[in-house]
C-alpha cells in the first residue's frame, strides 16, 4: 500500500433529500491504495460520491482533501484541486479518437495550449503526456481508433485515463466494473490495482469479489450511515455486514 498520509476526510457529513436521510453523520479516512465504499442499493454511495466531488451540497458535517476544506466548493475548483472522478456511465468523447480524449484532458491542465500561438515545444509535450497516459492504461495500441468503437470495458479504461491525463492526487471511481463481461472487468480491476500503487483510489463497487480481492479499506454503508469499517478480512467476517449485506457470503 502507497503512503499512509491522510488524503480525504469527513466529518459529520449528512445530506438530507426533505425527509430523506441520504447520509447519515459519515466520517471518512481516506488514506493510500484502493479504498472501496459498499453496501446495499440505496444506501447512500452515490450520493457520498456526489458530496465529496462537489455535485451536491451537504446539510452539515465537513470535507477535507489534502488537508483543505473543500466542503462547499463547485464541482470545477475540487477538480483543479486534483480530485477526479468517473462516473457510472462513461464520459467520453465517442466520435473523437482515444488519443484526441485523453489528449484533451492534458490540455485541461495546461491552459496555454489553447494559445494559436503557443510554442511546438509545448505542444510536443502534450503529445508525450498523451501517449504516457494511454500507454498507463494499455491503449496505446487503440490510439488513432474512434473512442465509441472500443469495446466497453476499454471504453472504461478510457475513462479512467482521461481521469489520468489531468494528473490527480485521488481518483474516485463509480462502479467501474459494472455491466462488464469477466475479461472486460479482470482488465479493469488491474488497471485501478497498477494506478494505486502511486495515486490513491476510492471505489464505489458491486461486486464483491472485486471488493475483497483489490481493496485495502472498506468502508460499508447502510440506511445512509457508517455500518463498519477495516481491511476486507475484517469487512468478511463482520457479523453486521454478513446479516445486513453480505447474506453468509
Amino acid at each position: 500500500m502507497p503512503s499512509q498520509d491522510l488524503i480525504l476526510e469527513t466529518k459529520g457529513l449528512t445530506k438530507y433529500f426533505e425527509a430523506l436521510k441520504a447520509v447519515d453523520n459519515i466520517n471518512l479516512r481516506v488514506r493510500g491504495g484502493v479504498h472501496s465504499i459498499i453496501g446495499p442499493n440505496g444506501a447512500g454511495k452515490t450520493t457520498l460520491f456526489n458530496l465529496l466531488t462537489g455535485f451536491l451540497m451537504p446539510t452539515s458535517g465537513e470535507i477535507r482533501y489534502l488537508g483543505k476544506e473543500i466542503t462547499r466548493l463547485p464541482p470545477y475548483e475540487i477538480s483543479q484541486l486534483g480530485m477526479a472522478r468517473s462516473f457510472q456511465i462513461t464520459s467520453i468523447f465517442p466520435d473523437l479518437t482515444v488519443y484526441e480524449n485523453v489528449r484533451i484532458a492534458v490540455q485541461s491542465r495546461l491552459k496555454a495550449c489553447y494559445n494559436f500561438f503557443i510554442s511546438f515545444k509545448k505542444l510536443r509535450g502534450v503529445d508525450a503526456k498523451t501517449r504516457e497516459v494511454l500507454g498507463r492504461v494499455g491503449l496505446l495500441d487503440y490510439a488513432h481508433s474512434k473512442a465509441r468503437h472500443l469495446s466497453y470495458g476499454l471504453q472504461r479504461g478510457l475513462d479512467i485515463g482521461i481521469s489520468l491525463a489531468t494528473d490527480p492526487k485521488l481518483i474516485l471511481l463509480d462502479e467501474p466494473t459494472s455491466g462488464m463481461d469477466q475479461k472486460d472487468s479482470n482488465q479493469v480491476i488491474r488497471m485501478i490495482s497498477e494506478v494505486s500503487t502511486k495515486i490513491p483510489v476510492v471505489l464505489i463497487e458491486h461486486n464483491i469479489d472485486i471488493v475483497l480481492s483489490i481493496s485495502d479499506v472498506v468502508t460499508v454503508l447502510y440506511q445512509g450511515g457508517v455500518l463498519a469499517h477495516g481491511t476486507p478480512s475484517e469487512i468478511q467476517k463482520n457479523d453486521k455486514v454478513q446479516e445486513a449485506y453480505l447474506g453468509g457470503y
